[in-house]
């Protein structure tokens, strides 16, 4: 992706930042779209994030799933220290399991099937969850 410097109108320095790579209001749901997907590789997950993706293609028979772990964004806050690292994860998962569900129902079902994750030192989901007939 070619980058094009961002000239700020004000000053009309140039701050090396490209305006492609900037992202301002973007959803969470459209950041985890535009993530790396984790279904044909773990993506460089550590164990806890391979955990995470094993439990949920197990459980959900997912027809898309990526799972993210964004820790490094948070480095340094109360929830991540004294741990692993691996805190803080962006999951969106496709599957039928959801048909029929709110999306309260369908987040009810992946933290429950996190649970040992949450009690272990997982800090903080963001979950995307969708039918295939929703994407």
């Amino acid at each position: 992706m070619a980058t094009k410097p961002f000239e700020d109108s004000n000053s009309g320095s140039k701050n090396g930042i490209g305006v492609d790579d900037l992202k301002l209001g973007v959803s969470s749901e459209a950041a985890i779209d535009d993530s790396v997907s984790n279904s044909d590789a773990d993506g460089g997950l550590g164990s806890r994030g391979k955990r995470i993706k094993e439990k949920l293609e197990t459980e959900l028979s997912p027809t898309e799933l990526q799972v993210e772990d964004v820790s490094y964004q948070h480095a340094g806050h109360a929830g991540v220290k004294g741990s692993d690292g691996e805190t803080h994860f962006n999951v969106k998962v496709v599957s039928m399991e959801f048909e029929g569900k709110s999306l309260v129902k369908r987040h009810r079902l992946i933290y429950g099937l996190l649970q040992d994750e949450l009690q272990s030192g997982l800090h903080a989901l963001s979950i995307v969850a969708k039918t295939p007939s929703e994407v």
